[in-house]
């Protein structure tokens, strides 16, 4: 059986939400304004949620 992989759902700036899944985000950072999701191949995600709220949804 193939192994599921997890997505979580943060919301944007703009209102929009974004499913990102867990497996692919390369590492979090602190922006001036928002949460960086950083992806391979140099893409970024701002998302609204808090830091330390982001790090408690990716280690759940």
């Amino acid at each position: 059986m193939a192994e599921r992989q997890k997505f979580v759902i943060f919301q944007r700036g703009d209102g929009s939400e974004v499913a990102c899944q867990i497996a692919n985000i390369l590492y979090v950072a602190k922006g001036d304004h928002a949460t960086v999701l950083n992806f391979g191949s140099g893409t970024q995600v701002n998302v609204r949620q808090d830091f330390d709220e982001v790090l408690a949804v990716l280690n759940g």
